[in-house]
């Protein structure tokens, strides 16, 4: 295996190895998926970032979803072994096997050409990468391949609801500057931010009805400090003595979640029923000063990774 140090050395003379950012692998608490947050060569290469969510769902039958966000590419994957059908222009690069062994996360890529020298050197040389075998280089019409390393983190998404104050706070962004800051930390990375939209004739609401979801990797050694620091940080700095936290993690969405959240949406949902559901499936509930915020913070997670479609009003009937 090769570290950061030694891919360096042995891309001193090669200009053409540009650098991604930085990899994230996370998993679920049952390992059937992972999930890898690719950011990508020097956070600025959005054509590559299409390219490779492209082909990479042309190729290989591990690729359960991939999505482009912005320069950012998200690939949610099953473990396994596939063999890759590669064509130039057509189907380039793809993930060969994905595994995960102990506290860390394998991934092989493998791409022709230039496809070949992003999945082997300019990956290699992200931050966050543990390390890398190195199959082939790649480069000019050369098979290029490589099995990442990375670190383990488990997925966390973090509903919170009801900050905020008539005159005063807003939850998105206290939710925001927590969750940046919290992010810097070792073992800890801020992933997303999503807003949604909730019923805006709710009774009990602030002005927009909007809730709030946040979503973490987190190395497992450090998921209940992150837990405890959020209610901390959010006890401290709320306006509001409704506010409460939701904590799920896992990378596919039950059915159920979905609905219920499509539901808070619509028409107002009880609080009977969030906590009714919350412990059907799962879901940590953390009141914080109150627990009015749980309908919002449980239904935000429905939308966790919706960024676009969350935010649209339902329909007025």
């Amino acid at each position: 295996m090769l570290s950061h140090d030694d891919i360096l050395k042995r891309t001193s003379d090669k200009p053409w190895v540009s650098p991604f950012e930085k990899i994230i692998g996370v998993s679920s608490p049952d390992e059937n998926l992972i999930q890898v947050y690719e950011y990508h060569a020097r956070n600025a290469c959005y054509g590559a970032a299409a390219w490779a969510v492209y082909h990479y769902k042309q190729t290989s039958e591990l690729v359960v979803a991939a999505n482009r966000d912005g320069v950012r590419d998200i690939f949610t994957l099953k473990l396994g072994k596939c063999k890759l059908n590669l064509r130039p222009s057509y189907s380039s690069a793809g993930i060969e096997a994905v595994d995960v062994i102990d506290d860390e996360i394998h991934i092989t890529y493998t791409g022709l050409a230039g496809g070949g020298v992003g999945t082997s050197l300019c990956r290699a040389l992200a931050n966050k990468v543990n390390g890398v075998i190195i199959h082939a280089e790649g480069g000019g019409d050369k098979l290029g391949s490589a099995t990442l390393i990375l670190p383990k983190m488990l997925k966390l998404q973090v509903g919170v609801d009801d900050t905020d104050k008539a005159g005063s706070g807003a939850t998105w962004s206290l939710a925001n500057e927590i969750a940046y800051h919290l992010g810097k930390q070792d073992g800890i990375e801020y992933l997303n931010h999503t807003l949604i939209q909730l019923y805006p004739k709710a009774p009990e609401r602030t002005t927009n009805c909007v809730a709030t979801v946040l979503t973490f990797g987190v190395r497992p050694a450090k998921l209940s400090y992150l837990k405890k620091e959020l209610y901390r940080q959010f006890k401290a700095l709320t306006l509001s003595d409704h506010t409460a936290l939701a904590f799920w993690s896992g990378i596919e969405l039950h059915d159920e979640l979905v609905k219920f959240s499509s539901l808070a949406r619509k028409e107002v949902v009880t609080l009977a029923k969030t906590i009714s559901l919350a412990e059907k499936l799962g879901i940590e509930l953390v009141d914080v000063t109150g627990n009015r915020g749980l309908i919002g913070a449980v239904a935000g997670l429905g939308f966790a990774e919706k960024q676009d479609s969350a935010v649209i009003p339902a329909k007025e009937e």
